[in-house]
């Protein structure tokens, strides 16, 4: 039986981690804020391609807001008009487990900082699951058609259907003073 969107949701507020299946192939999500899911997604850290990082998969540019401290008026467009998958990093994220920034930075309110790596999906099924879970999910990102045999091993369910050839994300860096510079065209 294939699980609900609401099943899904579920799940991850539970601390569960699920396997992805989008527009750029798999990834495992998690709920960002919960500290013992981000503990365990990040056991596949070693499973991402080389130059990526763990990315918030938000639903709309409304959410970016969410994950970033401070926001070139620019940001918006580039997540709201992106067309194809489009990975945009951030120089000060927040509402995000601590555990994902390794410096011991804080902002005012104790909030921990670091660099933050969002994309919108944009696959519809993925962002109604967002919208039903009611905040961006971590992923690591695997860019593949295949799960590996370590990441099926911890996940839960798996989620969306995969495309034929998987798109990858165009990264880029936005600074605060909305200085842009590109990782991967």
């Amino acid at each position: 039986m294939t699980p609900s969107i609401r099943d899904i949701a579920y799940q991850l507020r539970q601390g569960q981690l699920i396997a992805l299946a989008d527009e750029t192939g798999w990834s495992v999500v998690a709920d960002p804020v919960n500290d013992l899911a981000v503990e365990k997604l990040l056991t596949l850290r070693t499973l991402m391609p080389s130059g990526l990082q763990p990315t918030v998969l938000i639903q709309n540019a409304d959410q970016v807001g969410l994950y970033v401290a401070k926001i070139p008026d620019v940001a918006y467009d580039l997540v709201e008009f992106a067309e194809i998958p489009l990975t945009v990093i951030y120089d000060q994220g927040k509402n995000l487990s601590a555990l994902l920034w390794q410096s011991t930075e804080t902002g005012a309110a104790g909030q921990p900082m670091g660099e933050v790596a969002v994309r919108r999906v944009l696959n519809e099924e993925i962002q109604r699951l967002i919208g039903s879970f009611g905040r961006g999910l971590l992923s690591i990102p695997l860019e593949s058609l295949v799960l590996p045999p370590v990441a099926v091993t911890i996940i839960v369910e798996r989620f969306g259907a995969l495309p034929g050839m998987p798109k990858r994300p165009r990264i880029m860096r936005l600074a605060v003073n909305g200085e842009i510079s590109f990782i991967r065209k």
